[in-house]
């Protein structure tokens, strides 16, 4: 396919399969739900077959217009749910600023702390797995470890400051949304 023309059925599928994983990562990272990330990604899929919009967006820039359609559904989501998350309108406001080419560097990111992951201790690891995939308290990791709720503690801070020497201060906040990427 030429660059810039409309996307052919097989295309679409092949993107479809393609992607629909990391955008569900993505709108994970924004709804913490599952279920609501699953049921995004699939409304956005659905919607650029229906539109017939896979005719009218090229390739090119598909992946991107995919990113943040889903980022904007998600965020759809997220004001309404009935409850309210700590810290839901700064974390909103910071999304909603992310240009069609930001899910580059959220990838790399994804890849850096992927990268971070894998020099971690399988122990560590687990810690982390639990923590914040499993979404655990610290005392059901200790209880399921066989460490007391400090040794979890302490796992978690060493693991955040070695993580925040290595891939700096700025990618730090971004970890507990990013576990929830990288550890599938």
């Amino acid at each position: 396919m030429t660059e810039g023309m409309a996307m052919t059925v097989l295309e679409y599928e092949r993107l479809f399969k393609q992607n629909f994983e990391r955008l569900y990562y993505h709108s994970l990272d924004i709804v913490h739900d599952e279920d609501v990330a699953r049921d995004v990604v699939s409304d956005v899929f659905v919607n650029v077959w229906k539109l017939r919009l896979r005719e009218t967006i090229a390739l090119d820039t598909a992946l991107s217009y995919l990113y943040t359609s889903v980022r904007n559904r998600s965020l759809d989501q997220l004001r309404h749910r009935s409850r309210y998350v700590p810290l839901l309108d700064e974390v909103i406001h910071e999304l909603e600023n992310y240009s069609d080419t930001d899910w580059e560097e959220y990838e790399a990111r994804i890849r850096a702390l992927k990268a971070e992951l894998d020099r971690q201790p399988e122990r560590v690891r687990r810690v982390l797995y639990m923590r914040f995939y499993e979404q655990k308290s610290n005392q059901e990791v200790a209880e399921q470890l066989g460490v007391t709720v400090d040794g979890v503690k302490k796992i978690i801070q060493r693991s955040f400051a070695q993580m925040r020497v290595s891939l700096g201060k700025k990618m730090l906040k971004f970890v507990p949304l990013l576990l929830l990427a990288c550890m599938n």
